[in-house]
């Protein structure tokens, strides 16, 4: 195991998967995960394969919010929204084989990890069509973008990025840093978002099934 000193000098090269969920997590059988620096084409062959990015963000200066987009407003989801969170996360990812249900959502926020303010929505006249779920571990000083949406009808208007630059800056006051994992090949791109929004980093983990 990877002691907590050698993964906060290269969060995203050493794990695959934020320090706090490592101690808790043994990898299936059949899984093997590799970083880019060790992977081998032939290693997939007649295996499912799938690239994972992990970036990271050093909160220093603390992000700005900006402007919100037009007919968009932002505030906290409450962990009583379960249910419509769920939908909504759900809908956003109708071209994958991601889901959650309400117990699950209503389950986040019982983890240590939670904090009530890395939770936001996007809303368009009282609907909410994106939102941002953040988590803190105090043990690493690691606040962690989790979750990231938006509805299809929804996207291309700055929404996703504006969602990030505010869990950001919510973080900033008290974590040491950011990171944030996601599909290389993700048809939705959200590499570039987070990106846009000061994620650096170039480490990719190959899940090999």
């Amino acid at each position: 195991m990877i002691t907590l000193q050698e993964y906060c000098a290269n969060p995203c090269g050493t794990l695959s998967i934020p320090y706090w969920k490592a101690k808790g997590i043994s990898i299936p059988p059949g899984m093997e995960i590799v970083h880019h620096s060790r992977f081998r084409e032939e290693m997939a062959a007649g295996r499912h394969h799938s690239r994972y990015f992990r970036l990271i963000h050093h909160l220093r200066p603390a992000p700005q919010s900006g402007a919100a987009p037009s007919g968009i407003e932002f505030a906290p989801i409450s962990p009583d929204r379960a249910g419509e969170l769920a939908g909504m996360i759900n809908r956003s990812y109708g071209h994958s084989d991601v889901g959650v249900t309400e117990e699950e959502v209503r389950g986040w926020a019982g983890a240590p990890v939670y904090r009530p303010e890395l939770w936001i929505g996007a809303f368009a006249d009282g609907t909410l069509v994106g939102s941002v779920i953040g988590e803190f571990d105090p043990e690493a000083g690691e606040a962690v973008i989790e979750w990231l949406q938006v509805l299809p009808e929804y996207r291309r208007r700055g929404i996703a990025a504006a969602l990030v630059l505010r869990a950001l800056n919510a973080m900033a006051p008290f974590a040491d840093f950011a990171t944030v994992s996601g599909e290389c090949d993700n048809p939705t791109e959200p590499e570039a978002v987070y990106r846009a929004c000061g994620f650096q980093g170039d480490d990719v983990w190959h899940i090999l099934r």
